[in-house]
């Protein structure tokens, strides 16, 4: 992403496209400074103006509103992350803890918080601010985006595109975050296409079908996870990990050749998916009829798979 200052301020990276300021780079903290009406066909001031109107309608009190931007806390924020980005850590941290006790209901300091956790490799802890950042003001296009880069981290591949699609949907197509999220997915949409002749919808409907399975598997409802993962195989026959949690399934259910024949369709389709040769293993092992008990076994959820074999598709966390 680009690293160009704010043609206004110089002093914070420009991360929104200015159509009053000849399409140049400005910072969010400028960017809610300069707004006023001759921005009204820009996405950042509707959204602007479609919040305060939210909280307006919903508020029950004149204490209970939150107004939309604090243009000086935002440029508190911003000064405490170029901390943070320059490597010093504590003394920014610092600042966005003091922002957090004093303004704990405000979206820029929630998600400095975020961007100080993921920064320390605390993903968990990042997702959780963003959320809060994005929950108190839903269109905050950094926030998606991190969050979006946070769940990578972590291996999730299935949030991480559901929090780009949200930057796509909510940014101005010019915008450096916006971009970046769009050639991400597309790449996505490229590999997911490649491997599984799926689109990216169908992808994550299949993955979020997975997933339930996944549970009831861990729950040992055995019956009810191998419907789910046969659902998942109609719409994509070849997924691997589908047909090998088929296998476990069988085996806990004292099925050993059909849970063999589970565990021989995922290495027919990959030879080298170790989970299926560890736990063919101890599925061969048993008698007809016996059930497997007390195993611990391998399994690879359905889009932490897919994403470590592309850990670099992002790269860091951008402030």
């Amino acid at each position: 992403m680009k690293n160009k200052n704010c043609i206004i301020c110089s002093n914070y990276k420009g991360k929104r496209v200015c159509k009053i300021n000849d399409n140049s780079l400005i910072c969010p903290v400028c960017c809610a400074k300069t707004r006023t009406t001759d921005c009204g066909d820009c996405i950042y001031y509707a959204q602007a103006q479609r919040f305060g109107k939210e909280k307006t309608t919903t508020q029950k009190s004149d204490e209970d509103f939150i107004a939309a931007f604090y243009p000086e806390i935002d440029e508190t924020v911003d000064k405490a992350l170029a901390m943070v980005e320059k490597g010093k850590i504590e003394s920014g941290k610092k600042i966005i803890t003091d922002l957090l006790i004093k303004h704990p209901n405000y979206h820029t300091v929630q998600y400095a918080m975020g961007v100080l956790c993921a920064i320390q490799d605390r993903y968990d802890e990042a997702i959780r601010y963003f959320d809060k950042a994005i929950k108190i003001y839903p269109y905050f296009v950094e926030a998606w985006f991190n969050k979006g880069a946070a769940h990578h981290k972590k291996l999730e591949v299935g949030e991480m595109i559901k929090a780009f699609q949200k930057v796509v949907d909510l940014g101005e197509p010019s915008d450096d975050f916006v971009r970046h999220a769009k050639k991400i997915i597309k790449g996505i949409e490229k590999q997911v296409s490649k491997d599984s002749s799926l689109t990216l919808d169908s992808y994550l409907k299949a993955m979020d079908i997975f997933n339930d399975a996944f549970a009831d598997m861990e729950k040992m409802e055995w019956e009810k996870a191998i419907a789910g993962f046969q659902k998942v195989l109609s719409f994509d026959p070849q997924h691997t990990q589908s047909h090998g949690n088929i296998g476990i399934c069988y085996a806990y259910l004292g099925l050993k050749q059909d849970a063999l024949n589970a565990l021989d369709k995922a290495l027919e389709l990959d030879p080298d998916y170790e989970p299926a040769i560890i736990n063919r293993k101890a599925v061969n092992s048993l008698r007809e009829g016996e059930r497997l008990s007390k195993y611990i076994y391998e399994s690879v959820e359905y889009y932490k798979d897919y994403s470590s074999k592309n850990k670099s598709l992002i790269g860091r966390i951008f402030r």
